[in-house]
């Protein structure tokens, strides 16, 4: 048998199969574009709060040193506006009344925790000094001048 005669005889037998492929690729083109149009439109899942819960707050600050990094609430002592101290003579005692990170005024005693893990160490009649490992903090007491500004005591 020729060169010819075989190419034909192969020939005759493969256009069936690629008709047969052509065929049912098609089909699976038509398929996936069928399925494709009518798919429904994906949901969009609603907007979560993204506001911290007081309830669930982790204080991460002995973490954050430990990499040396300082965190909000962590290291930083909380802004505290002093209004007021009742100190003991040998300042193991008393109590202050501040406003802490802007919430409204409060007594707090030597011992109390202030805010963020801040505790309350030492009430002198002018100044009070919060503490957090090892840290301490001094807050002065302002004091009204007689043109009604406002000063540092020293």
């Amino acid at each position: 048998m020729s060169f010819a005669a075989k190419f034909q005889f192969q020939t005759d037998r493969l256009i069936p199969l690629a008709r047969v492929a052509l065929y049912l690729g098609a089909v699976a083109l038509a398929v996936w574009f069928g399925l494709q149009i009518f798919k429904p439109a994906p949901q969009v899942a609603p907007l979560m709060q993204t506001a911290p819960s007081a309830q669930f707050r982790m204080d991460q600050s002995a973490e954050a040193r430990l990499l040396g990094v300082e965190t909000q609430g962590g290291l930083t002592p909380p802004a505290i506006q002093l209004l007021g101290t009742f100190a003991s003579e040998n300042k193991q005692g008393g109590a202050a009344v501040m406003a802490v990170d802007g919430k409204p005024e409060e007594s707090i005693r030597v011992g109390d925790p202030v805010a963020n893990g801040w505790d309350l160490a030492e009430v002198g009649p002018s100044h009070v000094i919060i503490t957090r490992s090892g840290q301490r903090h001094k807050v002065e007491l302002p004091i009204v001048r007689d043109d009604g500004g406002l000063m540092k005591v020293n």
